[in-house]
């Protein structure tokens, strides 16, 4: 039996996949700014040449590794959100979106290079520079659309910006736990694992409808009536509280 020959376009698209392939793991591990095109094209075993030939620029590396997976990333859980038939029972309506927000950031885990990808998604949210790249905005934000009209259909009385809040901080806890950094295993001495998907669905899926039910009702901290304590706060002990810098890493 003969060998198959490769031809010239197929041979292109394995080199490309190969640059994918190393580049995600490189940006996993030190993101967008401690990975270098060079640092790529050692990684993946091929010229330097071939990186810039294949994908023009770093940027342009990092916007394919989101691209090829715009189906299981934005597509699909956009539109699971989209279709969740709303029961009208307050708490099973927050945990069935809470599921559907969870679960198939979970399963992106166990594809082949998954656990590297999903580290990637926490990087990239959590990044103050995230928005020069426009990653967050094409590719996260129409899921976080999708979730938050559905939220509103649930508890129309609940000003929007209160809903805002609840869903930033649930990205937050799916974040974390996507950054697979071992502190759960460090903390529970080993009893609990974050790489363990069935266990994260239902203890993220928990905390999240746990969270939103106390905060998707009618009352928010502003409609309650301040205290004297709270009236009378000084702000000169307020302008006293030390400060937190940030530096920029170069």
């Amino acid at each position: 039996m003969k060998k198959r020959r490769v031809v010239p376009s197929e041979a292109g698209d394995q080199t490309r996949e190969r640059i994918l392939g190393a580049a995600e793991e490189l940006f996993a591990r030190s993101g967008f700014d401690g990975v270098s095109m060079r640092d790529i094209g050692a990684a993946a075993e091929v010229p330097y040449a071939l990186v810039t030939y294949h994908f023009k620029s770093k940027l342009g590396v990092y916007q394919a590794l989101f691209r090829r997976r715009r189906d299981l990333l934005t597509n699909q859980r956009a539109e699971q959100l989209r279709a969740l038939q709303l029961t009208g029972n307050r708490g099973a309506d927050i945990r069935a979106i809470a599921a559907a927000l969870v679960e198939p950031v979970m399963r992106i885990r166990d594809l082949p290079g998954g656990v590297d990808f999903s580290r990637l998604i926490a990087r990239e949210i959590c990044d103050p520079r995230q928005s020069e790249r426009g990653i967050v905005t094409e590719f996260i934000d129409p899921v976080a659309y999708a979730a938050l009209d559905v939220m509103r259909q649930v508890a129309p009385e609940v000003p929007y910006a209160r809903i805002c809040w609840a869903f930033y901080f649930a990205t937050g806890a799916l974040a974390i736990n996507n950054a697979n950094t071992g502190r759960l295993e460090r903390l529970s001495a080993g009893e609990a694992q974050a790489s363990d998907a069935e266990a994260v669905i239902t203890e993220l899926t928990a905390f999240i409808a746990s969270a939103w039910t106390g905060m998707l009702t009618a009352e928010t901290p502003q409609s309650r009536p301040a205290t004297r304590k709270t009236k009378h706060r000084s702000l000169h002990r307020d302008s006293e509280l030390p400060r937190e810098s940030s530096r920029r890493r170069a």
